[in-house]
């Protein structure tokens, strides 16, 4: 078999092997000249074996593929279609793993939480949601950890857990001195401060200003 194929046939191979076709898997290890390992010599892992243009190739395919779960179970969580919405996500997590993008698996842990809270399990909302605000801090992502910290407060406040939520106002200088904070953000969790701390912070003010937190949703093409 020649190793000098084009771009089209490796695209068309590729597609043929994402679909799980075992005789594409047979042509490719003869285009690339991928042979057995000889006895006593494990084979390396699977992204190893691949040649450097088919790995990347798969590797934005996968990431693409996380990408339309993550979205898909943001959909279906805002559709009231929780259970599928979990599922997604599951999917979502398997691949984002793959990919080692802690980013990503920090946002969907905090999905989980809102997925959590809306099936109501409000332990499992905020041990999400404690652990994205976390994770986010570690990363850098000031506005991602202001809104984790905001649905905390929420979640607290239709608790009748008014402590908590007047501890979460005076922790928010971590956040706070994040570089890319955007202005907006800070001043909301200024103004949450302030509530909390003269007792008005009601869950229907606190609401208000998680929505205005929370980041716009991206537009679909």
């Amino acid at each position: 078999m020649r190793n000098d194929v084009d771009g089209a046939e490796r695209r068309q191979v590729v597609r043929h092997l994402l679909a799980g076709c075992p005789d594409c898997v047979e042509v490719t290890r003869q285009l690339w000249n991928l042979g057995d390992f000889p006895p006593g010599h494990p084979a390396p892992p699977e992204d190893e074996m691949e040649p450097l243009d088919l790995r990347e190739t798969l590797r934005e395919e996968r990431r693409a593929e996380a990408a339309a779960c993550h979205q898909e179970a943001v959909r279906l969580l805002e559709g009231e279609r929780w259970g599928e919405a979990l599922r997604a996500l599951l999917q979502s997590r398997r691949l984002y793993r793959r990919l080692e993008d802690d980013a990503s698996l920090v946002r969907l842990r905090h999905l989980e939480g809102k997925i959590a809270d809306a099936l109501g399990e409000p332990q499992l909302a905020e041990a999400a949601f404690l652990d994205a605000r976390r994770e986010y801090l570690l990363e850098g992502l000031g506005d991602e950890a202001a809104e984790a910290l905001m649905d905390l407060a929420v979640l607290y406040a239709r608790q009748g857990r008014s402590a908590e939520v007047f501890a979460l106002s005076q922790n928010l200088r971590p956040i706070l001195l994040l570089p890319g904070v955007r202005e907006g953000v800070g001043l909301a969790l200024l103004f949450f401060r302030n509530l909390a701390e003269t007792e008005q912070a009601t869950l229907e003010v606190l609401v208000e200003i998680l929505k205005y937190v929370r980041p716009a949703p991206k537009k679909r093409p």
